[in-house]
């Protein structure tokens, strides 16, 4: 005995297949069906659409870098005060990162660090010459570096202009900025959790700043904490719009709020089911987007592998088999710090797609590409 697909789908997916963007009604609608099935078919379909039967993945180094952090967010396990807490502060020299990078060989095509709102450690002293000198000894290795709100917090600390820092870093060798920092942009709800970090209209002003200077990024959003489903899509259409002014967003990436450690912990964990129908919603209401990522690290292997049937067409990156991602971890995740790119291509295949492997910037490589062997600079 079959059932009637939801209404509000049925008009939906026509606007979709009709190339029609998406509304604030129509994604409260998305995030309120009790038709989850077919939200499925249609993100799926719409993915198929951007990519074909392509998930992507990346051979990549993650590193935070430190945790001294005076944002003070309330959803932030991570981040440390150096003069309260220092048993639990970290601040890896300029030499460390790149001994770290290179720990288990040079076969990766993305390095992406983090840190915190650090006053020593963002500035052009420590990073313009880490950059040249990443550049210089892997030369295939794409720099995935920064968020808009330490781009933001470095300005500040160096009295310049967006363009004039940004210019700086690219200058230096940067290819990409992750998407971290965007959280929730509406204005009330971020002033409640996020009130020390860069604004709503500044995030998206150095992201199309970066796109103006031919620097790609990527877009998150922090969800399951005190947000409404209004401020989620309002969240969606601002980055739609951003990307419209200034292309340049390679994916967007949903970031299930975590809540052990923090101060938003009586919000609890975000559900499997909240977690593939915020991939579906943002394949849909990004149709400017080429990819939806699903970060394992994150949502764990398996809730990503559900997700490539609900619009997410990349499972992002392996990290080295020594790195330690601490943001998350911090705030309680369960999964792992490394996935073999082996094991990468069998989840992907699973799910009936096929495995491709990528960079920042979405170029494309053979399984079994390796870089030439690079003489490296240990200045």
């Amino acid at each position: 005995m079959g059932y009637a697909m939801d209404p509000a789908l049925v008009e939906i997916e026509r606007k979709v297949e009709a190339g029609v963007s998406l509304g604030m009604d129509d994604g409260l609608a998305l995030y309120r069906t009790a038709d989850l099935h077919n939200l499925g078919r249609i993100a799926r379909a719409q993915k198929e659409r951007k990519s074909g039967k392509n998930v992507f993945y990346v051979l990549n180094r993650y590193i935070n870098s430190t945790n001294v952090c005076y944002a003070n967010c309330k959803f932030c396990s991570f981040a440390a005060d150096e003069f309260k807490e220092k048993d639990r502060v970290f601040r890896m020299t300029a030499d460390q990162v790149f001994e770290k990078a290179l720990e288990t060989g040079t076969n990766f095509n993305q390095l992406h660090i983090v840190g915190g709102h650090d006053p020593r450690q963002l500035s052009l002293d420590y990073w313009l010459p880490l950059m040249r000198r990443f550049k210089d000894a892997l030369p295939h290795v794409q720099l995935s570096l920064f968020t808009a709100a330490e781009i933001d917090y470095m300005a500040k600390r160096h009295r310049m202009s967006y363009p004039e820092i940004i210019a700086q870093l690219k200058e230096a060798g940067l290819d990409n900025v992750n998407g971290g920092g965007a959280e929730i942009f509406a204005e009330e709800t971020r002033a409640k959790i996020c009130a020390n970090k860069v604004n709503s209209e500044n995030w998206l002003e150095i992201h199309e700043e970066l796109h103006r200077q031919g620097v790609a990024s990527n877009a998150t959003m922090l969800y399951g904490h005190i947000e409404s489903l209004e401020d989620r899509v309002d969240h969606l259409l601002r980055l739609r719009a951003s990307q419209e002014r200034s292309p340049g967003f390679n994916a967007f990436i949903p970031l299930a709020f975590h809540p052990d450690g923090n101060e938003l912990n009586d919000c609890g964990w975000t559900g499997g089911l909240d977690d593939i129908r915020t991939f579906a919603v943002a394949r849909l209401m990004l149709d400017n987007f080429d990819h939806i990522k699903a970060y394992w690290m994150i949502q764990g292997i398996k809730i990503c592998q559900v997700a490539l049937e609900f619009g997410a067409d990349d499972m992002d990156g392996t990290h080295g088999s020594t790195d330690e991602e601490m943001i998350y971890h911090s705030a309680g995740t369960q999964s792992g710090q490394y996935v073999d790119d082996r094991e990468f291509r069998r989840l992907i295949e699973a799910v009936g797609y096929t495995p491709v492997r990528r960079n920042s910037t979405y170029d494309e490589f053979p399984y079994d590409w390796s870089p030439v062997e690079q003489e490296l600079i240990h200045a």
